[in-house]
């Protein structure tokens, strides 16, 4: 094809070529790979008709004179065949799912999106795909059915009649294989429920017992092993819990042991003094940042808290109450305290540290007074420089209406025209002595906002 010939089309489709330039440029990417199996796959999925000519042609001028390999039109014929299947197999999948008659694809045949794009029809890839939607739609009802505790016999026959009534296929192996998930589940759940709640595994027979009067079907190792591994998350929560509420394992075992429950010391006992050394940890960073030494008060205290002390609580403690003090015993935290104005509890901090975090503290207290004055001399320098602008606005104005009246030619000569000049005159010479003292004013402020400036750096920097 001629190069005019081949630009032809592209310009007359120029608005369409805008509109989709992200999809263009895809397809220019794909010409430059070459993967004709690819570029036919994605034509066949997005609806396209299967067209190698053109895209060959498309190809040709876009992917820098690479001409498409022998047996091009083979592959491509393959990936859209591929591609136009997957299509109609996955709109025939999403109505099968939702338990939607394989009349469907009449609807989707007639559909715009198929009319505007002249998608090919493919009604065997369609119901292909609608009977494995359908066999997940039973297998999803079968798994609910199972889920609930039901046994298989009455939801299957249910289903038969629901499936015969709508005149809908009925997949048997599907429900069939869904309940048995679901079956599974219900006793996973049972196990892991009982456990939660501290009841013993022994409950297992009372709640085969019902199932098998009902025709559940019962399996018992997916229970105790859902039961087993739940159990040591109770007594973890246990442990953790009874750490801070006064309680401690031999309280816990003798109740478990009335009611028969597997009792799992080792991990009771490990996550009790996992949050006894948290919150003793927790207690010394908390008495840390600004309070003294409190540890032996809390000590004293413990059973009141309802918490337990552990041979490792003054270390655990003393550890966390230094590393918060040292952050806490800082000039910029004084500094900044003084700023707000908050208090500094500088006894807390160790006494060669003390005159500096006092002096820190005030320096704070100056800076912020030294700010306000600062931000005050900023606002005023800004209204003197409005006031300044303002007044030369006003001067110019004011020449330019004077100098007007002094070039007209056919302004009359008389009194009252003097005595306008002058006023005007009189006027001028107002604006610049407005001028002048607002300048002189502009001035002093730009340097009290320098002073203060550095006022607030030096007392910034003195903390240290």
């Amino acid at each position: 094809m001629k190069p005019l010939l081949r630009l032809r089309p592209l310009i007359l489709a120029l608005p369409f070529l805008l509109g989709g330039c992200a999809g263009t440029m895809q397809r220019i990417a794909d010409c430059k790979v070459g993967d004709w199996n690819l570029i036919g796959h994605k034509d066949g999925i997005a609806g396209e008709p299967a067209n190698f000519a053109e895209r060959k042609e498309f190809c040709d001028d876009h992917a820098d004179n690479k001409q498409a390999a022998a047996g091009a039109d083979s592959l491509y014929a393959a990936g859209w065949n591929k591609g136009n299947w997957e299509l109609w197999s996955g709109w025939g999948e999403e109505d099968g799912v939702k338990g939607l008659l394989p009349t469907q694809y009449e609807q989707h045949a007639a559909s715009s999106d198929v009319r505007k794009h002249g998608t090919p029809l493919n009604r065997p890839a369609y119901d292909n795909g609608w009977t494995m939607g359908n066999s997940s739609y039973w297998h999803g009802i079968g798994r609910s059915a199972g889920i609930d505790g039901q046994p298989l016999a009455a939801p299957l026959e249910a289903g038969r009649s629901r499936a015969a009534a709508m005149q809908m296929r009925f997949d048997e192996a599907a429900f069939s294989s869904g309940w048995q998930v679901g079956n599974r589940t219900f006793w996973q759940d049972a196990g892991y429920n009982d456990a939660h709640n501290g009841v013993p595994d022994s409950e297992l027979q009372n709640r085969a017992a019902r199932a098998r009067s009902a025709g559940v079907q019962v399996q018992e190792e997916v229970y105790r092993t859902a039961w087993n591994a739940e159990l040591v998350n109770y007594w973890r929560n246990l442990g953790t819990e009874d750490a801070v509420n006064g309680r401690e394992f031999g309280m816990r075992s003798k109740e478990a042991r009335a009611r028969g429950l597997k009792v799992l010391e080792t991990e009771y006992r490990l996550a009790w003094e996992t949050r006894l050394t948290d919150y003793w940890r927790q207690a010394g960073a908390d008495d840390g940042y600004g309070k003294p030494f409190l540890l032996d008060n809390r000590i004293a205290n413990a059973a009141r808290d309802q918490v337990f002390v552990l041979p490792s609580t003054r270390s655990v403690y003393t550890a966390a109450w230094q590393e918060q003090n040292a952050r806490y015993c800082q000039p910029e935290v004084a500094f900044e305290r003084g700023r707000a104005n908050q208090g500094m509890a500088v006894d807390v901090c160790r006494a060669e540290l003390r005159d500096q975090l006092k002096h820190a503290y005030v320096s704070g207290q100056d800076y912020e007074s030294v700010s306000a004055r600062h931000r005050q001399a900023v606002n005023d320098l800004e209204e003197l420089n409005g006031r300044v602008n303002d007044g030369y606005h006003r001067l110019s104005r004011l020449e330019r209406e004077m100098r007007n009246a002094s070039e007209a030619k056919d302004r009359p000569v008389n009194e009252e025209s003097k005595k306008q000049d002058a006023r005007r005159e009189q006027e001028r010479r107002e604006l610049l002595d407005h001028i002048r003292r607002n300048e002189r004013r502009r001035d002093d402020a730009r340097v009290w906002v320098e002073q203060y400036q550095r006022d607030m750096e030096r007392l910034r920097r003195n903390i240290y």
